[in-house]
Order: C-alpha cells, then structure tokens, then sequence
C-alpha cells in the first residue's frame, strides 16, 4: 500500500511540475521564413516570430520597426502558450500566395480565452494595414467575423505576401493558429459537433440516472454527485468555448471564470468527501479537503483582481485536493469497495486537470486529441462515479433490508417470547385472581357474620332483660307458692294470706307476661333479619318499619359507644326488595360511623330517612321499560350521621375494595365496597357519598321497586341479556383491576 501511494504521489508531483515549468524548446524547430498558402488546413504556431511586451505597452508601429522589432524569435512549438503570465505577447508571420488570383482563408485562433486580441493584416506595399480587427473580454460583441466558440477572422489573401500582426493577452497566452478553408473549417466543426455531441450525450444520460437515484434513494452523495454532473455539464460548454458563440462576450467572460474556474473542484472535493465517508473513516483529511473547498471559494473574486495568480492559486489548491482525495482512496483501497469505484472514476477526471494544465503551458498542442482529452475523460469518470454511488446505494438497501429482516426476525422471536410470558402471565394473574377472589368472598362471608354476630350480641343484650326480669318473678312466684303450701298444711292460712297471695301471683303474672311477651317479640324481630341476612330472600317489606328492626338490633351497640340512631319516614314506603342485603347495608353504615365517624368520647346521632319516589324519579325511569309497573319509582333512603366527615382527598376512594384509614383499628376495607357492590348489583340501585368536613357524611341509596322483574342475583348470564353488549365492550376494551372486577361483577 504504502509503494502504491508513493507511486502515485511521484506522479503527481512530476505532472504539477511540468505544468509549471517555463516552455522548453522542441529539437525540430521551424523557420520563421514565409509560409506558403498551398493546403486547405495549415497550423501555423510553429511558423510564428514571437516578442514578449512584459509592460503591455508597444504599438503596432514599436514591434514594426525600431528596437522591439529585431527582438522577434522564432517559435519553437506548434502551439506556442505562455502559462500564468502578465506580459503581452506579440506575433508575426508572412503568407504567401503563390497564384494569380485571391485565396480566401479562414485564421483559426483554436484558443477561446483571450483578454484582448488584435490581428493586423498587411497587403501590397505594406506601409498600412489593409484589415484591422479586435476582440476584447469584457466587449459586448466578440468582435469575429463569423460567430464561433473560437475567434474566427476571414481573410482575403491576394496573390504575393501578405503580413499579420497579432497581439494577445491573457493569463494564459496561446497561439493554437489554423489558415483553413471554408470547408476544412465545416469539416473540423461536423467532426468537434459529433464529438461534443457524443460527450453532452453521456453526460446528460448519466445526470438523468442520477436524478432517478436521487429521487429513488435521496441520499446526501446522490444529490452531491447529481450537482456535479450539472457542473461538469456547464464546465465543458465553457471549456470548449460555446460561451463565446452563443452569449454576449462579457456574460461569456463571467461564465468562464465562475463557472470553468473553480466550482467543478470545489464540488467535486465535496461528493469526495461524502462517498469516501471521510468523516467518519478519515476525518484529518475530510477537514483539509473542506478548507480546500472554502478557500476555493475565497479565491474566486481574485480571479477579477489579479486573473494570473488567482488561477495560480486555484490550480494549486485542486493539485492540494486531488492529492488529498487521491491518498484518501488509495488507503481506503482493501477496506472499501466504494473507494475503488471512486479511484476509477476519479482519476480520468485528474488527467483532465493534468491535460488543461499541459495544454494552457504550451507543452501540449492545441489538437484534437487534447482538445477531446479535456472532456471525454470528464465524461467516462462522472459514468464510472454513477455507478459507484448506484453501486453503494444497492448496497445500502441490501444492508438495510438485512437489517430489517433482521429486525423482524428479533421482533418476531421478541413477540414470541413476550405471547409465551404474556401466557404465563396471564395464567397466574388467573390463578391469583380466583385465589382473590375466594378471599373476597371469604372476607365479604366474615363481614357478613361479623354482622350477625353484632345482630347476635345485640339481641342477647335485649333478650337478657325481659328473661331475667320474668326468671326474677317466677321464682319469686316459687317461693310465694312454697310458703301459701306450708301455711295450708299447718292448717294456718288465713284469709288475708290468700288474698295476698293472689294479688301477688296476678301482678307476678302480668309482668311475666309482659316481658315474655317482649322477649318474643325480640326473638321475632331477630328471626326476621338473621333470616333475611342469611337467605336473601326478595320479598315486600314496608321499608320504615323494617328498618326500625335493623336499627332495634344494633341499639346495644349503639348505647355502648354512645351513640342514638332514629328512623324517620315520610308516610308509608312498601317495598319489593332483599330485605336481608338491606340490612347489611345499614349495619355497615352504622358500623363504619362508629369505627370511623367520631373522636372517643363523643356522643354521635344517627338519622336514616326514606321517602317513596315518585315514577318519574327513580331508577326505572332510565327507560327500562318498568315504568308501566307503577313501581318504577322506588325509594330513596338518606343515612345521616353528624360525625367528623371524610377528607375530600380521600372521598372518590371509600367505595374501594380493601381502602381503611383505620387498618390497626379494626378496619377492614370491606365495609363500604360490600355496601356499593350489594346496591348497585344485587339491589339494582345507587349509592353516593357527600361529606364535609367537621358536618358529617351522608349516603344516599336509590332503590328501585323490584316487583314484576324477574332477575336472579347470582346469574351472570341474566346480567349479560340485560347490559350484554356494554359489558362485552368493557370487558375487552381495557383492563380490569380487582377493583373494577368486584365493582362489575366479573369477579364473581
């Protein structure tokens, strides 16, 4: 690697210099003596006398005669350059027409760029030009006979000698002079016209490919090299010289030196950049390449100051990049594919440089080889450069698909993966949720007993009385009979011990009576609700004296912590319900504002009120088509307590399952969620909650006449027929927590 990069550099080196280098004479030198007008196509650079005008200021009449005239020197070359001067230069040269009649020639000046260029011709005696013509850069008119991308004069030779002066200046002087034909001059062009021809051809073909890459694959390098291919287009109309043919000599003039001068390069050292992704692979040299670029185009507007060196330096900072790019590529060579095609395309375009360079020095003629050596290699390499990037993009997209497969193949093992953990997943949140949900029920079971239990203790409290009042006068009934019976034996009863006795024994019976009597109707009332809590039998009840029961049996718990509850009820409210779930209901509030709703010590006061609803107020008039019943309207019962109230932060939560503020006192976080689940499910009501703070919370249910409905509490199916499609949705379109489970019904 490193021999080839030496190789390469060696090459280099030797082209730059002998671009630089200063004209060497050839061996087989010409004489400047006459040249005879005898062909239809002559190149007379090599038949020129040559005179350097270093200060720019001899006349016709100084180079004519006088001291400047006897310094004349014959050329030495075919086509005579001066490269990167600031001198004038003149020429002469004699012609001559060896017939008898006028020829008419056509003076080729095969070079397109001139500053200024003036031609003289002399006839006859020779004291005065017979034709004077000029052309200059910055003219609005190119000033030649015929419009053509060279300056093309028409010249009437008569017979004998004819003399021509020329003078031109430019920073790159040339004197590529051709005497031809009319048709020699046709010919030369047909032949120019099939070559450019051919060479816009392929390079507009490969612009096109380009610009369907671009638009396919819109990649950065795609639309980079696309612009060059532009660029290289517009550089080779101007370097060949069209400018001048088919615009004003001034625009023709800019077009040259902002066009031809140094955008091709400063491009090009970009794409090179971008295709060789010297950023990432090489970024010393990517940072020297784009400083190159930009002092490019710093030294454009030099090229209007000072042509010369302005040109000197743009030649030397493309030789600066293509040196760069070219060691860029040459060590990239075994990694990269891409700097093979890079180095294949790229180095036509370098002998392009090298052969303009040559060519504008004078070392190489003005001829149609070198002529076609400035665009055809341009040509070839931006093909070869196309390929390349079509070539990187195919590989691009091969990468990108194998990417993508490979992707879709983890996406797929991922998806997988994730079905089978979602599997197993799923399986035990199933096995959990059926574990929890014999839990719930176990605890919504304890709950429920733990109520009895309370119904339990209460009803003993009260039964203990009455019993043990009745049990108090029986035995004292015992002892009077006892005693009645020994006075009978002894033969000593009197008359007053009987009638004592029998008053005795009828006040003893009454309160018997009375307290058995209370007892039983006790023991009635608990059979009643145990009942109802333990079946949950729907049956009509009239709801105010009903829950006067409920409230009867929690009175011993309510005396004990200090509390008084009441039932208050506008008129008569019958109702078909579940009694039973009711109660529980009420238990559970009572329960939860004696756990929760007061401070120790402190006397609280209970209301329960209900109301019967009218039709169009209760729960049937949500159009189910219950309201012909006549019971559509319900009852609405209002618990009330005067306690401390819920914390607003905590109200949306209190119907959660498992929520307490009070855990280590006895709280469950069941009470509340049994109640919402038991009235919005199995009673076919509502419950709300309202609370502020230091004013109490108030419940409020919506219970609905269940008369003429035929549902059943634990049918899941009957539930489904009556909300199938609601449910359905929900239940498939979002998850369910234990919470929504319990609040819905799916979890049991």
């Amino acid at each position: 690697m490193g021999c080839r990069l030496r190789a390469v550099l060696a090459v280099l080196l030797f082209l730059a210099l002998a671009s630089l280098a200063p004209a060497a004479a050839r061996a087989d030198t010409v004489p400047a003596n006459g040249v005879t007008v005898n062909g239809p196509d002559l190149s007379l650079g090599g038949h020129l006398d040559l005179l350097e005008d270093k200060g720019r200021d001899l006349t016709l009449a100084d180079v004519m005669s006088g001291p400047a005239a006897s310094r004349f020197t014959p050329a030495t070359r075919d086509t005579p350059g001066f490269a990167r001067t600031h001198s004038a230069y003149w020429a002469r040269i004699t012609l001559d027409n060896p017939t008898g009649g006028t020829i008419d020639r056509l003076l080729v000046f095969a070079y397109p760029y001139y500053r200024s260029l003036d031609l003289y011709v002399f006839s006859g005696d020779g004291l005065l030009p017979a034709a004077q013509r000029h052309v200059a850069e910055g003219a609005t008119a190119r000033g030649t006979d015929i419009p053509h991308r060279y300056p093309v004069f028409a010249l009437a030779l008569p017979p004998g000698r004819t003399v021509l002066y020329m003078r031109v200046e430019h920073y790159f002087a040339s004197f590529a002079l051709y005497l031809r034909s009319s048709d020699a001059q046709a010919q030369v062009d047909r032949r120019d016209i099939l070559l450019h021809g051919l060479t816009f051809g392929v390079l507009i073909i490969a612009a096109a490919y380009q610009f369907a890459l671009v638009v396919m694959a819109g990649v950065e390098v795609g639309v980079t090299l696309l612009f060059y291919a532009l660029i290289t287009l517009a550089y080779i109309y101007g370097q060949l010289g069209y400018p001048w043919e088919h615009l004003p000599a001034d625009l023709a003039s800019h077009y040259y030196r902002e066009v031809v001068g140094t955008l091709p390069v400063a491009v090009g050292q970009i794409f090179a950049v971008q295709f060789l992704d010297l950023r990432r692979r090489q970024p010393w040299i990517a940072r020297l390449l784009l400083l190159s670029t930009g002092l490019l185009v710093l030294d454009t507007p030099l090229h209007y100051l000072d042509p010369a060196r302005g040109s000197g330096i743009a030649q030397a900072l493309a030789l600066l990049g293509s040196v760069l790019t070219l060691t860029a590529a040459v060590r990239d060579l075994r990694r990269s594919v891409n700097a093979r095609f890079f180095l294949l395309g790229f180095l036509p375009i370098v002998g392009v440089a090298v052969v303009w360079s040559l060519r504008a020095s004078g070392v190489l003629p003005a001829a149609i080889w070198t002529e076609a050596a400035l665009y055809a290699p341009n040509a070839i390499g931006l093909v070869l450069l196309t390929f390349g990037v079509a070539y990187r993009i195919g590989k691009e997209r091969e990468e990108r698909e194998r990417a993508l497969e490979a992707s879709e193949a983890a996406l797929r093992r991922a998806n997988d993966e994730l079905e089978d953990r979602v599997r197993t997943r799923t399986a035990e949140l199933s096995d959990s949720l059926e574990k929890l949900k014999r839990s719930q029920d176990a605890l919504v079971q304890a709950e429920k007993l733990a109520s009895l239990g309370q119904l339990v203790a209460g009803v003993a409290h009260e039964i203990n009385t009455p019993i043990g009042v009745t049990l108090t006068t029986a035995s004292h009934v015992s002892e009077r009979v006892t005693a009645i019976d020994h006075l009978v034996r002894d033969g000593r009863l009197r008359r007053s011990d009987l009638t004592d006795f029998m008053g005795d024994l009828a006040e003893s019976s009454r309160l018997m009576l009375s307290n058995i009597g209370r007892a039983a109707s006790l023991i009635q009332s608990f059979k009643q609700v145990s009942a109802d809590q333990s079946s949950e039998e729907r049956r009509r009840v009239e709801l105010c004296a009903y829950m006067e029961e409920v409230v009867s049996s929690l009175g011993p718990n309510l005396r004990r912590s200090g509390h008084t509850a009441e039932v208050i009820c506008h008129g008569p409210v019958e109702l078909e319900t579940y009694p039973g779930l009711l109660a529980q209901v009420l238990t559970n509030f009572v329960s939860n504002s004696i756990l929760h709703a007061y401070e120790p010590g402190v006397r609280g006061r209970i209301t329960i009120t209900a109301r019967r609803l009218p039709p169009g107020e209760g729960p049937g008039a949500q159009g189910d088509g219950h309201e012909r019943d006549g019971h559509a309207g319900g009852a609405e019962v209002v618990y009330q307590d005067d306690g401390r109230g819920i914390p607003a932060a905590i109200l949306p939560r209190i119907f959660d399952p498992f929520f307490t503020t009070r855990r280590g006192a006895g709280g469950t976080g069941l009470g509340l969620n049994i109640v919402y689940n038991l009235v919005t499910h199995r009673l076919k009501g509502t419950v709300t909650a309202a609370s502020e703070a230091g004013a109490g919370t108030r419940f409020t249910l919506i219970l609905p006449d269940l008369r003429g409905r035929d549902l059943e509490i634990d049918d899941l199916t009957a539930r489904g027929n009556a909300r199938g499609d609601e449910r359905a949705a929900d239940a498939a379109g979002r998850p369910h927590t234990p919470d929504t489970l319990v609040a819905t019904g799916l979890a049991r």
